[in-house]
């Protein structure tokens, strides 16, 4: 079987069969395969089997179809080797068995090593999370056992927590291997940013951590997907929470908008990140938080921010902890069928809020 591998692109690394004798679409629709890259067209190419060979064609995409660098006009036969450019993303025409480039060797391989990590990290998330629940209730059991309702509240957290960290862990691993596009329509930032905090406060209170947060007027009509964004923001707003001390721990969230865009920031004042790991963290399991942690919570954010076609950073914070600051273009999300135009050489993004307002009054 032939394989499209993405060497080029936000979907760069994954892998897309060419079944014998059936039609594939290259584009956002959702009978195409699941790219993320919004500067392909929702019908962009179309891949034909021919006998043995493969035939490609452009459907009048926004951007254009290449083959090995040249565009192209009509309907054409590829050969393995070939590349093929659909906005800024880049496939390679693979055999299924062949060289892939990865450190072990071939596509079977790497699949292999992929899902043992995976399964790993999982299993490793499970097995803290049970041994959680397992102590919260046998604490209840015992208290109940006893008539003593003091031991039975006691192990009532340990319990609540790690029911809450099944959730993250569930919530995290569908919306991470999620392959359905966004489902934008018009939202009120403050609302949805309101609804996260909302949701934090009472794990703030159990720590207690203050909250402030701040919302530039006029974003009540920002295109986005709510309850993805939603998530996004909720992942940040949590590991915040957990990050800072109790007692002293302070978690800001703020919106403010210019002519690049929206931007929303998350602040802590936590210990912060060595700026040699801020790469990784967004890398899936890859969690600074040891056995608390699943490793999911900010690739799915950076995942759920790059599908709106934004873009998400971490900087140090001001009292040292961490900063994340996320960018949405525009008012938000293009509508789903508008494809952006891919671009390589716009000029840097300024760094937004060099003097953000101070809240410290807000936590006092």
């Amino acid at each position: 079987m032939l394989l499209l591998q993405v060497i080029e692109g936000p979907d760069h690394g994954r892998v897309f069969p060419l079944p014998d004798g059936e039609p594939q679409l290259i584009g956002r629709s959702t009978e195409a395969y699941p790219l993320t890259d919004l500067s392909i067209s929702r019908r962009h190419a179309e891949l034909t089997p021919d006998g043995s060979t493969w035939l490609l064609r452009d459907l009048d995409s926004a951007n254009g179809t290449y083959l090995n660098g040249d565009r192209i006009r009509s309907r054409v036969l590829l050969s393995c080797g070939d590349r093929i450019r659909c906005g800024s993303t880049v496939f390679r025409l693979i055999e299924g068995m062949h060289d892939v480039g990865g450190p072990s060797g071939t596509i079977d391989q790497d699949r292999l090593v992929s899902v043992g990590r995976t399964v790993a990290s999982i299993s490793h998330a499970i097995k803290n999370i049970l041994q959680g629940l397992r102590g919260g209730a046998s604490a209840v059991e015992l208290g109940i056992q006893r008539g003593d309702l003091e031991m039975a509240r006691e192990g009532w957290p340990i319990l609540s927590r790690n029911l809450d960290r099944i959730y993250d862990l569930t919530f995290n691993m569908l919306a991470y291997s999620r392959t359905r596009s966004l489902e934008p329509d018009t939202h009120d930032l403050a609302q949805i940013v309101q609804d996260v905090v909302v949701l934090v406060e009472p794990v703030a209170h159990r720590k207690k951590v203050r909250l402030a947060s701040e919302c530039e007027p006029g974003m009540d009509s920002v295109t986005c997907d709510a309850n993805a964004l939603h998530q996004a923001l909720l992942n940040l707003m949590l590991n915040a929470v957990e990050a800072v001390e109790s007692k002293s721990g302070r978690v800001g969230i703020r919106t403010r908008s210019d002519a690049r865009g929206i931007w929303i920031e998350v602040t802590d004042n936590g210990p912060g990140i060595d700026p040699g790991r801020r790469e990784e963290v967004f890398r899936p399991f890859a969690s600074t938080k040891g056995q608390r942690g699943t490793g999911l919570g900010l690739p799915v954010t950076r995942r759920i921010i790059e599908d709106h076609g934004g873009e998400i950073s971490l900087h140090d914070g001001e009292d040292g902890g961490c900063r994340f600051r996320i960018r949405l273009p525009g008012h938000g999300i293009d509508d789903p069928g508008r494809t952006r135009v891919p671009s390589t050489d716009d000029p840097p993004l300024p760094l937004p809020m060099e003097h953000p307002p101070d809240l410290s009054d807000e936590f006092d």
